[in-house]
Order: C-alpha cells, then sequence, then structure tokens
C-alpha cells in the first residue's frame, strides 16, 4: 500500500519527479534507508511520498514521486524539513553519501485540474513515464492528446494515466534545483505488471497512420522511464 496515511487523500497540484543517481549499487539499500527514516516524517509535513521506483536492471537509480497541495505548501515543507527538522539533521548526510546526484527533479503540475493522490498511488508493478518535449507545438499536441489520443488509449483499455505539464512558478527553494521546461508534456502510467505492460505497448505502436504521424511531426523529442514500484 501507499505510504501516504491512508485516512488522507489530498489533491496534488504540484509534483515532482525526482531520479537519483547513487553510488554502485547501492538502490535496494537506499531505498530502505529512505523509507524507514524519511517517508513518514515527510508525508507528516505535507510532503507526500507517491511512490518508490527502481529502473529495471539499474541498481544505481532510486526514482521517487513527492506530491504538495500548492506551491505555498511546497515551500513551507522544504523549510520544514531540509531547514529545521531533527529527522533530515540526523539522517540528511547518511543519504547523501549514498547519492551522486540529486537534481534530476521535474517540478510539475496538472494538466488540466488536481489531482487526487489516489490517482497516483498504486499497488500495480510498472509505472511508465513518458516525457513529451514539444518545442512551440505543446498546445497543439495537448488538443491532440485530448481529442485522439487519450481516447485511442481508452480504447486499448489503459486508464491509469495522468498528464501534466511543468510549474512554471519560480522555484523558491534553490538549494533544490528542478527542471521546468514550457514545451514539457509528461504522462504517467500504471500498468498491472510486466505481461500487461508489454502487450500495451505493441497495441500502442501499432497505432493508425494518422495519429501516428501527427504526433511525430508535432512532438519534438520523447523519452519514455519504466519503473518498477517497489511499493508493490
Amino acid at each position: 500500500m501507499s505510504n501516504l496515511t491512508q485516512q488522507n487523500s489530498e489533491n496534488i497540484q504540484v509534483l515532482e519527479i525526482r531520479n537519483y543517481l547513487l553510488k554502485p549499487n547501492l538502490t535496494n539499500k537506499f531505498r530502505d534507508y529512505f523509507h524507514s527514516k524519511f517517508v513518514t516524517p515527510m508525508n507528516e509535513l505535507g510532503g507526500y511520498t507517491l511512490g518508490e521506483f527502481k529502473i529495471d536492471n539499474t541498481n544505481d537509480r532510486f526514482v521517487w514521486f513527492r506530491g504538495f497541495t500548492d506551491m505555498k505548501t511546497r515551500l513551507e515543507f522544504l523549510n520544514d524539513f531540509y531547514v529545521n527538522s531533527a529527522i533530515w539533521k540526523e539522517y540528511g548526510k547518511g543519504a547523501n553519501e549514498m547519492m551522486i546526484n540529486s537534481d534530476n527533479v521535474y517540478l510539475l503540475r496538472p494538466l488540466k485540474e488536481d489531482i487526487n493522490s489516489e490517482q497516483l498511488k498504486t499497488d500495480k508493478t510498472f509505472t511508465v513515464v513518458d516525457f513529451y518535449i514539444c518545442n512551440n507545438t505543446l498546445e497543439k499536441v495537448i488538443e491532440l492528446f485530448e481529442t485522439t489520443y487519450i481516447p485511442f488509449l481508452k480504447n486499448l483499455k489503459i486508464e491509469d494515466i495522468t498528464l501534466w505539464v511543468s510549474e512554471m512558478a519560480e522555484n523558491d527553494f534553490p538549494r533544490l534545483p528542478v527542471f521546468q521546461d514550457k514545451n514539457l508534456l509528461v504522462s504517467i502510467t500504471h500498468y498491472k505488471d510486466e505481461n500487461e505492460f508489454y502487450a500495451k505497448q505493441k497495441e500502442i505502436d501499432s497505432m493508425p497512420a494518422y495519429l501516428k504521424n501527427s504526433m511525430q511531426e508535432l512532438i519534438t523529442i520523447q523519452n519514455q522511464l519504466v519503473l518498477l514500484n517497489l511499493d508493490s
């Protein structure tokens, strides 16, 4: 089950996708340390851990989602946790010693409306994050997704999906850098297991030619992050 206290169901307006590069072969050790030392205190302060992941066949990456109800509570949390909390003062050094880089972070907001935390927390095994960089075409890509691509996915019974764009408000805690790309669209999709993911991927690859051509014309770069859920 999720790390967020079960009785809480928060509307998430701000999401961080945090992708840490660790020292070799430390993914499992780091995750155990992170989960035991930080998750409960962060949730209590309003920085909600909404997923902990590893990358398949990779032992030096730890990816996690952290959500906030808005940018104001994000700033309050970051100060409360990283500046003022006894937890970080006691255990932060141990986490940093296992990391090479922690600056690969995307700061996002929901495309249309708040996303309930229950839509991100999952017991499914596979979570896929697609990054679509759309140079000067973002609005057209969003329209294509809403009118054609998302209905196509739903017709394939791919429905556990949320859409995000960059939160462009100032990152008012510069101690933790983030990517803020005005040309970015992000989708987060959950799959039951490996078999479902690869089966659905084949169906997606066989999309109608007109849809594939439209996406290729409008999307400059697409990158995909396939994650294994450590909470499942």
